[in-house]
C-alpha cells in the first residue's frame, strides 16, 4: 500500500463520472454477539443456518435474533440451502478484502424456507448461465479454507456439476 493519502488528490472524471480518489484501511474486531453460531457453523460444518419466530413462523436468513414482525425471539435452524434466485450483478472492483479477485458475481436468493432473499456470493460457469427465477444451491469452501465469514459460502446454478 502506497504512503500517498488519496484524500488530497484531484477528482477524477471518466465520461460523466466524477470518481473521488479516498482511503480507508483500519483493523478492528467486531462481535457477532447473539447471531456468533451463524459464523460458527460456516466455519466449523458448513452449515448455513437461519432463525424462526415461533410465534409467526418466520424463517429469517441472514439470521436475526428476534423477529421484525412480531417481536419474538427466534429459534436456530439449519436451512436446506437450495432457493430461487432473484437479482445477480458482475461487480468489477472490489471495496475490501472480503473479495479480492474481481470481477464477481453477487445476488439474492430466496432460500425454500426464507421469508426474505440472501444476498451472497455467486460462482456460475458464466454470466450468461444465469437468470431471475433459476433454481440455486449453496457451496461452502473447503473446511482448510473456512474462516467463519461469509465468502466461505456461495451459490451455484443447481445444474452446476460442483467441486
Amino acid at each position: 500500500m502506497s504512503d500517498k493519502d488519496l484524500r488530497f488528490e484531484p477528482v477524477k472524471m471518466e465520461g460523466d463520472v466524477a470518481l473521488l480518489p479516498d482511503t480507508w484501511k483500519f483493523n478492528f474486531w467486531a462481535s457477532a454477539g447473539e447471531l456468533s453460531r451463524f459464523f460458527v457453523e460456516l466455519k466449523e460444518n458448513a452449515r448455513l443456518m437461519g432463525t424462526k419466530c415461533p410465534t409467526c413462523g418466520s424463517v429469517y436468513c441472514w439470521p436475526r435474533s428476534w423477529c421484525h414482525e412480531c417481536y419474538a425471539e427466534c429459534d436456530w435452524v439449519e436451512m436446506s440451502g437450495k432457493g430461487r434466485l432473484t437479482v445477480f450483478s458482475r461487480v468489477e472492483i472490489s471495496l475490501s478484502e472480503i473479495q479480492k479477485n474481481v470481477p464477481f458475481f453477487q445476488g439474492g436468493v430466496h432460500l425454500e424456507e426464507a421469508r426474505y432473499p440472501i444476498v451472497a456470493f455467486l460462482k456460475p460457469a458464466e454470466i450468461d448461465g444465469l437468470s431471475a427465477g433459476m433454481q440455486m444451491r449453496v457451496e461452502f469452501l473447503p473446511a482448510r479454507e473456512r474462516t467463519g465469514r461469509t465468502r466461505d459460502f456461495f451459490f451455484v446454478p443447481d445444474q452446476y456439476p460442483g467441486p
